[in-house]
């Protein structure tokens, strides 16, 4: 008997957003003997996520790890094109340079300028690819760049050089994918014959008690939804009027910033459009229509993003080891049975 062709999924990644350093290093193991195909670390004042990408690479020996997403104003091109092929020849190939010019806000704490941002960003990878291709001492194969699609400037211009995108968790959306970001990549890959690869990031919070999952996807939602530059994912929608009110709420708290108080001004279907939150059990099951859909739009990996906003180093920790131990291809008797 002919076997039934087997469903398509999509490729599954952990996304570190996290402080916590020390745990992410046995949760990427795990993540790799639970299937995982890759995991991504990020950056932000006091993380620097090219450092956390290398010191998962040496705890783990199959799983691909990619920076999502390392600062490009931080590192000028000569020094960011030796330390990411270093990364990638001591991960074997496993490395992916996830990189962004930031947003005006980060760009003013670092005291950096890197405008136009998605111009310069092009004229950088650029950059990285000519050091790559005319210095034979790197010794390795440059690893695969990814850059951030979120608005349509900066997704067309990124469609047009890397080798993926990276897509914002708000922009993984279904109005704002479809009605934006997919016609600016469309646009920016016109003269491309291999177009870039699209990860979609998802906040994902799981926990036994299906309340406190939802309440901490609300939290990180409206940490998202309280910087104004991100209230057009929303346009078209039944929740244009959503990213003002979080953003006068968060006004109001005057720095006593309570994000799970705010968050509970989102309407329950909102959180779904915007996240995967529940119990184990009801998070795989939106997971199977949520990557349907992904996977109808283009989208080849899904990276199931931690919640962070108002959680501690550990609860950031747990939640990831719920996502690994929930969302991996090999099911935990697999896994044990080996």
């Amino acid at each position: 008997m002919t076997p039934e062709p087997r469903t398509p999924s999509l490729r599954r990644s952990v996304v570190f957003a996290t402080e916590a350093l020390e745990p992410v290093l046995e949760l990427a193991y795990q993540a790799e003997v639970s299937g995982f195909d890759r995991v991504w670390t990020t950056e932000y004042v006091g993380r620097d996520a090219i450092a956390r990408a290398l010191a998962i690479a040496m705890r783990t020996s199959t799983i691909e790890v990619g920076t999502g997403v390392a600062y490009a104003f931080t590192r000028l091109p000569l020094a960011m094109a030796a330390l990411a092929s270093d990364v990638q020849r001591l991960s074997r190939g496993r490395f992916g340079l996830g990189i962004t010019p930031g947003t005006k806000g980060v760009r003013r704490w670092f005291g950096a300028e890197f405008d136009p941002p998605a111009p310069k960003l092009v004229e950088y990878i650029a950059e990285l690819r000519r050091i790559w291709a005319t210095d034979p001492s790197y010794g390795v194969a440059p690893p695969q760049v990814y850059a951030p699609a979120f608005n349509p400037i900066m997704t067309r211009h990124a469609a047009t050089v890397c080798d993926g995108l990276l897509l914002h968790p708000l922009a993984a959306g279904q109005t704002h994918l479809t009605e934006r970001v997919l016609p600016a990549v469309a646009r920016g890959s016109v003269d491309r014959t291999d177009p870039a690869t699209l990860v979609a990031w998802q906040v994902t919070s799981i926990h036994d008690d299906e309340d406190v999952a939802r309440e901490r996807a609300r939290a990180q939602l409206a940490f998202y939804f309280s910087t104004p530059s991100y209230s057009p994912v929303v346009e078209g929608t039944p929740w244009e009027a959503e990213p003002a009110r979080i953003q006068e709420a968060f006004r109001a708290s005057d720095g006593d910033v309570s994000w799970r108080r705010i968050g509970a001004l989102l309407p329950d279907d909102m959180v779904d459009e915007f996240a995967l939150a529940g119990t184990p059990s009801s998070v795989r099951e939106r997971l199977e229509l949520l990557e349907k859909r992904l996977l109808s739009q283009g989208v080849s990996e899904i990276g199931f993003q931690t919640v962070g906003a108002d959680l501690s180093d550990d609860e950031a920790a747990e939640n990831c080891g719920l996502i690994i131990e929930t969302l991996g291809h090999r099911t935990n008797k697999e896994t044990h049975d080996g």
